[in-house]
């Protein structure tokens, strides 16, 4: 394995010219600023084809698949020689990119007991652009892909459009730091230490009330000056419900919170 110091960033949009793009892009200029090389690869160019879990499982012994495929061979590579991995993924349905899934699952049936890219640094992006919903569940599978090949990854970053100028700011630095990182591997000493490690990672443990207040607090930090400051005092009143122990009715009011910030946003 060459383990060149390029720092990968993945688009993993059907969108070339997206959110997504526009993130990692940021995420490579940051990586880029100390002086290491960058490239960034548009998942839509290079679509993994699924994998067809065939048998006997040859593929983990063999390290490759068992079925042409142009695009894993490509990626799979690219993977395998990099520093540095950013993976930036849109938000369907509260969910990551099928495209994304199709990679991550075919690397998993491959690489996922040698660890090739164990100690390896990466973070991932999710940008659930539409109602901003998913903008922590949508990042899960992505972690989840990072955990098990045993990368090093660091904190997250979730977008919605309300808070999407400061994540891009987020992103930018997040790659600086990730390219510091690239200089040496630091891999998990055991399965305990890569454990904790995640579980010490933010956002990534939120329940779907925390997810939803986050995106209820995002909404807020997006509406004008000008707009009703009570608005915002329904989230402090929805925290008090929580911390009451009456869940439902702080849900309730943290979508009612959520409601009336979109309202006033799209009418900006």
């Amino acid at each position: 394995m060459n383990t060149s110091g390029t720092v990968i960033g993945i688009v993993g949009s059907p969108n070339h010219d997206g959110r997504t793009n526009t993130l990692i892009s940021a995420a490579l200029d940051g990586a880029a600023s100390t002086g290491r090389a960058v490239e960034k690869i548009q998942l839509a160019d290079h679509v993994v084809d699924a994998c067809k879990d065939c048998l006997p499982w040859v593929c983990k012994d063999n390290l490759k698949c068992t079925y042409p495929d142009e695009a894993f061979e490509f990626l799979s590579q690219k993977l395998l020689d990099c520093g540095a991995l950013i993976l930036g993924t849109p938000v369907y349905w509260w969910d990551t990119s099928g495209m994304i899934k199709y990679l991550i699952l075919k690397m998993f049936r491959i690489y996922a007991r040698t660890a090739p890219l164990k100690g390896m640094p990466a973070f991932g992006i999710g940008i659930a652009g539409g109602t901003g919903n998913g903008l922590i569940s949508g990042l899960r599978p992505v972690y989840h892909f990072f955990q098990v090949m045993h990368m090093r990854a660091i904190e997250p970053v979730p977008v919605t459009r309300f808070n999407f100028k400061k994540a891009t700011e987020r992103a930018k630095e997040l790659g600086e730091q990730i390219a510091e990182m690239a200089k040496q591997r630091t891999p998990f000493n055991d399965l305990e230490e890569r454990l904790l490690w995640y579980d010490a990672l933010p956002y990534l443990g939120m329940s779907r009330m925390e997810e939803r207040r986050l995106l209820a607090g995002h909404t807020t930090q997006a509406l004008p000056k000008n707009a009703d400051p009570g608005i915002a005092c329904g989230l402090a009143r929805a925290d008090v419900l929580s911390a009451a122990g009456r869940k439902l009715e702080a849900m309730k009011a943290i979508t009612q919170v959520y409601d009336s910030g979109l309202e006033i946003f799209e009418k900006k």
